[in-house]
């Protein structure tokens, strides 16, 4: 009797469960539901706890939501850690949105270090699993580079395998901009018609009113040559070029070399440095107190002025205000309502070239986008004296030579407060020192003291002193006889 009795029990056992697992699907679908249709005044307590008991009983979609739940403050206080301890349960039974949640919050450091080894990694597993959003994610971080060598190949191999709205957009951005692909407005309006999305609608719109033509001959007429690609001039010209300047070298910049007013091109690139998008006419005015050296910098662009005190070191000028914002037309509309985009400009860091007579200031312009909460595309200044003449071509060869390349180093996240992720890839082996220091130098941290370091790529995440005052600070690499710098926001 004892072994019937024990069958039974196991029987029944398996009933409950089975009924127990069919009650967390119908908790689940009406969290779903709840949340779909609720207003957002109405109390989330309930649907707290109606998952609750699911999460603890290993339930892995009620474990990612108890996760999103704790996140966001969602019937319950938010907790980071509780967060993550949460998605981190489900996406470890392989539930694709967990894994995918928790590859974001690898990828911004949300209660964990920012790690974009493991951002990438789950949300290739969240998409072998079925995330759609996980193939768009590593798309995204592939197109701007984030965490991750800018390719926009790899960008558009994940885009193509995901059939997530915001991936089939960014699929028909590439085919219209030409970015990986040969430029074919036939197969981005192919790709874009058939993503039911505001966004693509309205680029849609843009193609058909044209406005690509319009950009394009904006910029002819603002270089005065071919259409801008990533080759404006022969090799014949550059060549020639090339050997002309071996007799003007590239000079060191002195202090008294900034002063004065400044004109030329604000040329801004697309993501991966490659590719010219527009030139703009800049006036740079540099202005120096002979007995204190306080510097103030004046810019001029599509007639808004900024003007802030500066920080000449390491032949870079660090703005002391970045508050002040330039706001330029987007390059494509994907909203009507959002077709400018503001930046905040944060560093200068110059070259000085003499050419035919003539010296030129060629810059990396650093800038900062508050509402991506990203740095700008990549962004080159050429600059001559005001009054000295010079025609364009000159301006564009040394523009060549000045090649536009992707910044050394990269930072995550942007401003930074509790955390801050350092990235760079040595091409030679050779003795390397990393600091972060503020503008005056009075607050300076050490993050990686001189050592041998191979060639490769390395990656740096510190916590943060919490007494580490807000403000504007550096990161100074110095690689062999290199020094590298970038600034960055401290946020309390």
């Amino acid at each position: 009797m004892s072994r019937y009795l024990l069958l039974i029990l196991i029987f029944c056992n398996s009933i409950s469960i089975v009924k127990a697992q069919d009650s967390c699907e119908d908790k689940i679908q009406r969290v779903k539901q709840e949340l779909r249709s609720s207003n957002p005044f109405k109390d989330k307590t309930a649907l707290f706890s109606l998952i609750e008991p699911c999460a603890l009983n290993g339930n892995a979609e009620a474990q990612n939501f108890l996760g999103v739940c704790y996140l966001n403050g969602l019937g319950v206080e938010k907790d980071n850690k509780k967060a993550v301890t949460y998605i981190l349960r489900a996406a470890n039974q392989g539930y694709a949105n967990a894994q995918y949640n928790l590859g974001r919050l690898y990828k911004y450091g949300t209660g964990l270090k920012i790690d974009f080894n493991k951002a990438i990694e789950w949300f290739e597993a969240g998409s072998s699993n079925g995330s759609q959003k996980a193939a768009y994610a590593l798309g995204y971080m592939y197109y701007k580079g984030i965490g991750v060598e800018q390719d926009y190949q790899k960008a558009i191999y994940w885009f193509e395998h995901s059939t997530d709205s915001m991936a089939r957009h960014f699929l028909g951005l590439c085919y219209y901009l030409g970015y990986g692909v040969p430029a074919n407005e036939e197969k981005a309006t192919e790709v874009l018609l058939n993503n039911p999305i505001f966004n693509s609608k309205t680029l849609i719109d843009y193609i058909k009113n044209e406005q690509k033509e319009k950009l394009e001959i904006k910029t002819e007429e603002s270089l005065s040559s071919d259409s801008p690609d990533s080759n404006p001039m022969s090799p014949e010209v550059v060549n020639q070029t090339e050997d002309e300047l071996k007799y003007y070298p590239e000079e060191n910049i002195e202090f008294e070399d900034l002063k004065g007013v400044w004109k030329g091109k604000f040329v801004q690139y697309d993501w991966s440095g490659n590719y010219k998008e527009r030139v703009i006419p800049i006036d740079v005015t540099v202005e120096i107190n002979p007995e204190t050296e306080a510097i103030n910098v004046k810019t001029e662009l599509v007639d808004q002025q900024l003007s802030s005190t500066a920080i000449w070191q390491d032949e870079t000028l660090y703005l002391e205000d970045v508050t002040q914002t330039v706001t330029l037309s987007r390059l494509y509309a994907e909203h009507p309502k959002q077709l400018d985009l503001d930046y905040n400009f944060l560093s200068l860091q110059l070259q000085k070239y003499k050419y035919q007579g003539v010296t030129y200031l060629v810059g990396v312009l650093d800038s900062y986008i508050p509402e991506w909460k990203e740095y700008g595309k990549p962004v080159n200044l050429v600059l001559k004296p005001e009054g000295v003449e010079g025609n364009e071509l000159d301006e564009e060869v040394i523009l060549a030579l000045a090649e536009q390349e992707d910044q050394f180093i990269k930072l995550y996240p942007i401003p930074f407060n509790e955390h801050l992720t350092i990235q760079y890839q040595l091409e030679t082996s050779s003795n390397a020192y990393v600091e972060l220091i503020d503008l005056h130098g009075t607050n300076k941290t050490i993050i990686q003291p001189t050592i041998w370091q191979e060639s490769g790529d390395y990656t740096y995440s510190i916590p943060v002193n919490s007494s580490l005052p807000e403000g504007l600070y550096v990161i100074r690499l110095m690689a062999g006889d290199q020094l590298y710098t970038r600034m960055i926001i401290k946020e309390n």
